[in-house]
């Protein structure tokens, strides 16, 4: 009987659990017996090997990406970590300038502010001002004797911000976290003072909060309201 051309003789000699296949003509054997060819077995301690690699590299590559915390304050708010410093990097420095020791006392650099009241409306369309002196207050060795020397120039401060026709009313000067702050009892603006320049920073609401009247603070930590 005539053989296709699609398959070959099968070898006495050959087991028959084997198949030769002629594709094309030309012989294929598919072994029955064995079907795992070495040249694609799977080489796992190489993958073990270059995955742990990856893995190490990942992770130094995170540890030296930078890394800035968003904080949240105790009322959930979320807090720019260059404004406000997380709990145990706070900057405590105070005074802010520090003493200076002579043979006469201990020079202490010192600073007042105005509460100017309705006087506070400058000449300039929409500006409210407020001034600010500063000095050195000059304690003795033996602490019995006191003496201050203002500077010459006073500084002006100004804003644009104002309830009801009035505005920068300043009644105390505050350190916190290493800057130098007012709050306006009129509008219950907090002003960042810096060199020559109030910066307002937060605003205080009357109230629990949700009220659009300025909160009346004469003092930071002993407020007083209308």
């Amino acid at each position: 009987m005539p053989v296709s051309p699609g398959y070959a003789h099968l070898n006495e000699n050959e087991p028959m659990n084997s198949l030769r296949i002629s594709v094309g003509g030309l012989p294929m054997l598919a072994s029955m017996t064995n079907t795992t060819d070495s040249r694609f077995r799977i080489k796992w301690k190489a993958i073990v090997v270059i995955a742990s690699a990856l893995t190490l590299v990942l992770l130094i590559y995170m540890q030296l990406l930078p890394f800035h915390p968003q904080t949240r304050s105790k009322f959930g708010l979320r807090l720019n970590h260059q404004e406000v410093r997380t709990e145990g990097h706070y900057n405590d420095t105070y005074p802010l300038s520090p003493p200076e020791r002579t043979a006469q006392g201990t020079h202490y650099r010192i600073g007042v502010i105005a509460d100017l009241d309705t006087n506070s409306l400058s000449d300039m369309k929409l500006t409210w001002f407020s001034y600010m002196l500063k000095g050195h207050l000059l304690v003795s060795e033996s602490g019995d004797t006191v003496a201050v020397e203002w500077d010459q120039d006073r500084v002006v401060l100004e804003s644009h911000l104002a309830e009801k026709g009035r505005g920068m009313e300043l009644s105390e000067l505050v350190v916190f976290n290493g800057k130098l702050y007012s709050v306006d009892d009129r509008t219950g603006v907090v002003y960042n003072i810096d060199g020559l320049k109030a910066v307002p920073w937060v605003i205080l609401p009357d109230g629990d909060g949700s009220v659009s009247k300025g909160y009346h603070c004469l003092k930071c930590g002993c407020a007083y309201r209308d």
